[in-house]
């Protein structure tokens, strides 16, 4: 087969946790030496999306020829997958609105993202690394995932080379996310990490109760770590103009994994 795919179980040491691993290789791959490896989120429907982006894309240059990685949760319901995301892309113990579509969590079920970020880099990665000799990291989240990759970004960014945030969930509890990147800041002089951060401009009036304003919240995360004048952290922010947030997802891949190749 031109690309071939191939899915895999691996067992979070911490949570005892499955996650189902979707992995799509290059075409050349047998001829790459350490190709890079994209990592995503919400692999449901994040995968088959940064895995065909990156298929067409390659072949213009606009995009490296990667090891796609999707990461998912292996419940079978919406409901309960919905439930997973809450619990372990959250960086807080807090409950969701009804808005979001999570349902009968507990506050002590949510904010377990160190867990999941150790999952990432003490099992997933070092097994990509040594089963598909991968090399440059790339990060893909939208939503509650990419407010993990922001989280991850200020725990551990040399995790990754290359971050990909789409429409993360700043909102999470009071924006509690902005409080963490300040402690950071007061802690920090550098943040070494490539960044692609976006949000779509009907994201902010869709959003009628006015919970979540995604895209106004996007800029000042954005406008708050150019601020910081970190040496070596590369920023790029867009607002991606008539997208809300689930139309949001191709157009911030395709503009965010050519950003980061390019800028």
């Amino acid at each position: 087969m031109l690309w071939e795919t191939s899915t895999f179980t691996l067992t979070c040491d911490r949570s005892g946790l499955d996650h189902d691993i979707s992995v799509g290789l290059p075409a050349r791959f047998d001829k790459l030496d350490a190709p890079p490896v994209i990592v995503c989120l919400d692999g449901p429907w994040m995968f088959g999306t940064v895995l065909d982006a990156t298929r067409i894309m390659s072949m213009s240059g606009e995009a490296p020829e990667a090891v796609v990685v999707g990461v998912s949760f292996t419940d079978q319901s919406m409901g309960e997958y919905l439930k997973q995301r809450a619990r372990w892309y959250t960086p807080t113990a807090w409950v969701p609105p009804p808005e979001t579509g999570v349902r009968g969590l507990e506050q002590d079920e949510t904010g377990k993202v160190e867990t999941f970020i150790a999952f990432l880099n003490d099992q997933l990665l070092p097994h990509l690394e040594a089963r598909y000799r991968t090399g440059e990291r790339w990060f893909v989240g939208h939503s509650f995932s990419a407010l993990c990759g922001v989280r991850a970004l200020l725990v551990k960014p040399e995790m990754f080379d290359r971050w990909l945030l789409a429409s993360p969930s700043i909102w999470w509890h009071d924006r509690v996310i902005l409080d963490m990147e300040e402690a950071y800041a007061e802690a920090n002089d550098d943040l070494p990490a490539h960044v692609f951060l976006s949000a779509g401009t009907d994201e902010e009036d869709s959003d009628p109760v006015g919970t979540f304003r995604m895209t106004s919240n996007v800029a000042v995360l954005g406008s708050t770590l150019a601020s910081r004048g970190y040496p070596n952290l590369k920023l790029t922010r867009m607002e991606l103009d008539g997208d809300a947030h689930s139309s949001v997802i191709g157009n911030a891949i395709s503009k965010g994994l050519r950003a980061l190749l390019t800028s």
